[in-house]
C-alpha cells in the first residue's frame, strides 16, 4: 500500500526557507488559518506549518499539523509556490470540512484557486 505521507520535497523545513516566505510572501487571514504564499517560477508546491504554544499543548499542536498536512495533500495548489500556514486557536475544535472550506477560500483570496 502506498504511503500517504507528505514527501520531504513538499515540505519547508529550514528556518531560512520559512524566513524567505515570511519576508516576501503575501498573507491572507481566514477564520481558522493565516496563509502566507510565495509564488515560485518552477518546482513543486511546498508546505510549512507554524504551530506555536498559543495553540495548545503538544497533542493539540500535532493534531492541527496532521490535519493541515492532509488538507494540503488532498487539495494541492495547481501553481508552484511555498505556503506557510499558521493555525488559529479556533481551528482546534473545528471539523475537517470547515477547515478545508476555510483553506480553499483563503487560497482563492490569494489567487491560487484550486477549482
Amino acid at each position: 500500500m502506498p504511503s500517504c505521507a507528505l514527501p520531504p520535497d513538499r515540505r519547508i523545513r529550514r528556518r531560512g526557507e520559512f524566513q524567505r516566505v515570511f519576508d516576501g510572501g503575501r498573507r491572507a487571514h481566514g477564520r481558522y488559518f493565516t496563509v502566507i504564499v510565495l509564488p515560485q517560477s518552477e518546482g513543486t508546491t511546498r508546505l510549512g506549518i507554524v504551530a506555536s504554544r498559543k495553540l495548545g499543548g503538544a497533542v493539540v499542536r500535532n493534531r492541527a499539523k496532521r490535519l493541515i498536512r492532509e488538507i494540503f495533500r488532498v487539495q494541492m495548489s495547481p501553481k508552484p509556490c511555498d505556503l506557510v500556514i499558521i493555525p488559529k486557536r479556533a481551528a482546534v475544535g473545528a471539523k475537517v470540512a470547515d477547515l478545508t472550506r476555510d483553506y480553499l477560500e483563503t487560497l482563492k483570496r490569494l489567487g491560487l484557486s484550486i477549482l
